[in-house]
């Protein structure tokens, strides 16, 4: 028994820790590229859609970009993560390319839009779920664009031990000048840039390979990857 409640204390414990998290988190809209998805397993996929519900069950408006292996139909894969997320109790339907005013009435709706970059008049173009986030983001608004990737950030050092939890975009440029980064990993860097300088609030890089990585970054201090953010000024009031 003392086991037992030692359990529930904890789990009240981290509840009443994430509440100032939830407040500044409420009602804002936030853009996750799902690009991880070919590096996980169907269980670990699994826990990442869920952690998707969990935070759209506390108030949070999600909206999914993902990515399509190649060889798989992009339209069949995009119904297949909408009924992941139903899978939870939630509601969710796939979008076909950039289309805000059916997104702004699918989460009005109470959906959660899932979008795949081509729609039926592009199918065999390649389009980069990573312009396709970003462009969602700033006609959107969003709060956050998040990109689920391979990276667990931005590096501190060479040495590769740590990561910045968070950097202004001022800070990233002058890294630039001086470190050398992969051009893949440039690519999720540079759109993080665009989204911050075209008025989204924060962009951040996640190694989605990390179990609960979503709720990880969301409700702790330090989080689990890097965040850009233009400056000091857009501080939550939970990080003041």
């Amino acid at each position: 028994m003392d086991r037992y409640l030692e359990n529930i204390e904890h789990k009240a414990a981290v509840l009443c820790d994430a509440l100032p998290y939830i407040r500044d988190f409420v009602h804002k809209v936030i853009v996750i590229e799902y690009d991880c998805g070919e590096w996980l397993s169907g269980v670990e996929e699994k826990k990442m859609i869920k952690d998707i519900v969990l935070l759209k069950s506390i108030g949070v408006i999600p909206i999914v970009v993902h990515r399509t292996q190649m060889g798989v139909d992009k339209f069949r894969e995009n119904k297949r993560i909408a009924k992941l997320l139903e899978l939870y109790d939630t509601k969710a339907i796939g979008i076909c390319g950039v289309d805000i005013e059916t997104i702004q009435m699918m989460i009005k709706n109470d959906y959660i839009p899932v979008i795949v970059p081509n729609d039926i008049d592009n199918e065999m173009e390649h389009i980069d779920p990573r312009d396709t986030a970003l462009e969602v983001a700033v006609k959107m608004q969003a709060d956050k664009l998040i990109y689920l990737s391979r990276y667990p950030g931005i590096y501190t050092d060479d040495t590769r031990s740590d990561v910045y939890p968070r950097i202004t975009v001022d800070e990233v440029e002058e890294l630039k000048k001086t470190r050398h980064f992969q051009p893949d990993f440039m690519d999720y860097l540079q759109h993080c840039i665009d989204a911050v300088n075209q008025g989204v609030n924060r962009a951040h890089i996640l190694d989605g390979r990390i179990e609960h990585v979503l709720p990880i970054e969301f409700f702790s201090i330090d989080g689990a990857g890097t965040v850009l953010i233009k400056d000091e000024k857009t501080l939550y009031q939970h990080e003041l």
